[in-house]
């Protein structure tokens, strides 16, 4: 599991930068910037038509509910598939589209919860936990073993974030951050909260 949904949405706290900005600030290469930029705008296209959909029902007077899940499942494997492809991202696209559902439901009618601004900061979080799980997969398929982390030190990140910055790990091993356990930046599946997650713009290298 690799998606923050739930609490990200609480939290808010993406600014309206452009994501060749907010992707441009970390320190990886070309396509990797690239990948990110690409599956964020996928992203966020599908969550704004998902969302508009919502409204539509909404103002008939019409539930939204479960007819909204596979709706965000489609949108997320659609942005996701073009990164990378097994059962992993598979099931994290089902989790999401149910967390996400339910928290749109819950808040229907906070105008927060059927913005763009939603859009962006779901695709701008969802892209980076995708090309980070991804470029795990990647290193583990090419024979790579140590992992390092990597944290923006613009006065920005958690202050947990920067005293894991520079450890160097095995691949198969987790990262302990501020508490918690994290396989790669933006990693859930060990039990990671929303605070060590949300607009998180760390990342891996590998050798």
């Amino acid at each position: 599991m690799i998606h923050t949904t739930l609490k990200f949405d609480e939290l808010n706290s993406l600014s309206r930068e452009t994501y060749e900005d907010y992707f441009g600030e970390m320190r990886i290469p070309r396509d990797a910037k690239t990948d990110r930029v690409l599956v964020a705008m996928a992203l966020e296209d599908g969550f704004l038509d998902v969302l508009a959909w919502i409204q539509m029902r909404k103002d008939r007077g019409e539930q939204f509910f479960a007819d909204s899940i596979p709706l965000f499942e489609k949108a997320f494997l659609f942005a996701a598939l073009t990164r990378i492809n097994d059962e992993s991202i598979r099931q994290t696209a089902r989790e999401f589209a149910e967390e996400v559902a339910l928290s749109t439901y819950n808040n229907q009618d906070k105008d927060y919860f059927l913005s763009a601004d939603r859009a962006i900061n779901m695709a701008a979080t969802e892209s980076n936990a995708i090309n980070c799980y991804g470029e795990l997969s990647d290193a583990q398929k090419a024979g790579k073993t140590l992992k390092k982390w990597n944290t923006i030190i613009d006065g920005r990140e958690r202050e947990w974030h920067e005293e894991v910055n520079g450890t160097v790990l095995p691949l198969s091993e987790p990262f302990a951050v501020g508490g918690d356990l994290l396989m790669y930046p933006l990693d859930t599946s060990l039990g990671a909260g929303a605070d060590n997650i949300a607009n998180c713009r760390c990342w891996l290298t590998f050798t």
